[in-house]
């Protein structure tokens, strides 16, 4: 769920928000640069200006200005650096195709330092949270841009085949998991603490919680699974499945592995005991309903045509098909 959220839900606003100025996926790229940019701007500002913000971004043994010193690094290398590339990426320069990969890469390393001080002091996870869902969106940036000679696209069938294929598809899931599952609600329960809200506590809610994970993880890894070994892709959507997978979990709902991601936030949130973080799960459905999933539909479609059609006719998006209606003539489809 988590590699298609982040990347086709960028591209929804090329299709329905500018459909008037026919932006393209190009233009998606620039734009984004440009607002990662004035933001990073903006956030030093409020910085500077508000002192006693400092205190929600850094841990609370390290010096007061500590988080100051890196003011020079953040804005000439990644807000200077932004918008230089949203400018070079708009006009289509040559060296944007890997000015956007390098920045990419320099938006780990603040990443990777602040994870570092939160696993260290269990402290700091909004900033963590912050710089961890800016790194991954520059990534995702760059992978839609696609490789050398390509031209940017939400979806691309996968050119890898094989042993390539599960060790990218295990990457993504330790990669997602760790992001939408640990870092991202550990940022959210930092929030609700500041802002001193209560957690939720019952009888029996971490084995409850505990065995809705499990099961929810098994799906997804049993999703994955599926799509390399008879769709031969990932679950990235820039490296999808080249062949209609109708088999496994997917003879169930339509993407069991958007509903598996969804079911996986709602019980950490559960297990922590944070309504925000299960509020968070849940902002899922609608994002992948109303964003992800008509884009992804229409290349399926695109695709595959009335075999894909028909898919869809006989399987529901939620609700399991427990008797599923996809017979012998689906057996024959070809496999995504």
């Amino acid at each position: 769920m988590g590699s298609q959220l982040v990347v086709t839900t960028i591209v929804y606003f090329t299709e329905t928000c500018f459909t008037n100025i026919a932006m393209k996926p190009r233009d998606i790229i620039a734009a984004y640069f440009f607002v990662q940019g004035f933001a990073v701007v903006a956030w030093w500002l409020m910085l500077f200006t508000v002192r006693v913000s400092v205190v929600w971004f850094q841990p609370r043994e390290w010096p007061s200005d500590a988080l100051l010193s890196f003011w020079l690094a953040d804005l000439g290398l990644i807000g200077l650096g932004s918008v230089i590339i949203a400018v070079g990426v708009w006009k289509e320069l040559d060296w944007a195709f890997t000015a956007v990969r390098c920045l990419a890469a320099i938006c780990w390393y603040p990443a990777l330092f602040c994870l570092a001080s939160s696993l260290n002091a269990d402290q700091a996870w909004i900033a963590t949270a912050l710089m961890v869902s800016m790194a991954g969106l520059s990534t995702a940036m760059a992978t839609i841009q696609g490789k050398a000679g390509d031209d940017p696209r939400a979806f691309r069938v996968a050119r890898m085949t094989g042993l390539n294929l599960l060790l990218a598809t295990l990457l993504q899931i330790i990669v997602f998991w760790g992001t939408f599952l640990w870092i991202l609600p550990m940022g959210i329960i930092e929030l609700e603490q500041y802002l001193q809200w209560e957690r939720l506590n019952h009888a029996f809610q971490t084995p409850l919680a505990s065995v809705l994970l499990l099961m929810a993880s098994c799906l997804g890894l049993w999703s994955g699974y599926t799509m390399v070994s008879l769709g031969q892709g990932t679950p990235l959507p820039t490296a999808t499945a080249q062949r209609l997978v109708v088999k496994g979990p997917y003879r169930f709902v339509r993407n069991p592995m958007a509903l598996a991601g969804i079911l996986q936030g709602i019980a950490v949130g559960w297990l922590l005991g944070s309504s925000a973080v299960i509020a968070y799960a849940f902002a899922g459905v609608f994002a992948w309903h109303f964003m992800v999933r008509p884009l992804e539909e229409k290349d399926l479609l695109n695709r595959f045509g009335e075999d894909y059609q028909r898919y869809r006719n006989r399987v529901r998006v939620w609700i399991p098909t427990i008797h599923s209606p996809v017979g012998d003539e689906n057996e024959r489809m070809s496999l995504r």
